[in-house]
């Protein structure tokens, strides 16, 4: 015993200082949010140049759009903004707002995930909606027990939403978080 000792100090004492092996694409539970680990943002990933944000914006306009010279990005089309019911024309006045926000994921579980599901989080268009900036200010980075849309006619729809999302891609809520989620679904939706 006497014999290998020093041999087992010297092996704890080494593996407390080696440094300790963590996959890439997965960040510390523990550290900071930073938007950059959710991807660089908006993708163009059929390589039409036009990115996320601008499908979206043509994929939900009431009108045919209109394009930048380019053809890069939306200008122009006939958005209902639905936090606030306002009808937006001008492209450049809207905000993609993501639905359960990036940082508020984060500190519901996905800072443990895998790079791949945070870029495929970022840009889930069930995830996104084209806002007015200014609910998307007022929004921030809140869920529904903190923040309603100013619209009550969508409120029961963005609450059934983010829940949705929120169980699709296994977002954790504390006991009490889940008790008050449930409650104000039935406040908002009348159930």
């Amino acid at each position: 015993m006497r014999r290998f000792l020093p041999l087992l100090i010297l092996s704890l004492t080494l593996l407390a200082c080696a440094p300790v092996a963590q996959a890439p694409e997965l960040a510390s539970p523990a550290a900071p949010y930073t938007r950059a680990a959710f991807g660089p943002g908006w993708a163009d990933p059929n390589g039409d140049c036009l990115d996320t944000r601008a499908e979206l914006l043509a994929d939900l306009s009431t009108v045919p759009v209109t394009l930048a010279p380019s053809g890069c990005s939306v200008r122009h089309g006939r958005w209902i903004a639905p936090y606030t019911g306002q009808v937006v024309t001008e492209a450049r006045d809207l905000d993609i707002d993501h639905i359960v926000p990036l940082r508020y994921a984060w500190g519901h579980g996905a800072a443990s995930w895998s790079a791949e599901k945070r870029a495929r989080f970022a840009l889930d268009p069930v995830n996104l909606l084209p806002v007015t900036a200014s609910a998307n200010r007022s929004k921030g980075a809140r869920g529904p027990l903190d923040w309603l849309p100013p619209d009550q006619g969508f409120r029961c729809q963005y609450v059934l939403r983010f829940r949705r999302i929120a169980r699709v891609y296994g977002l954790a809520f504390t006991a009490a978080e889940e008790r008050d989620l449930v409650a104000l679904t039935g406040r908002v939706c009348g159930v």
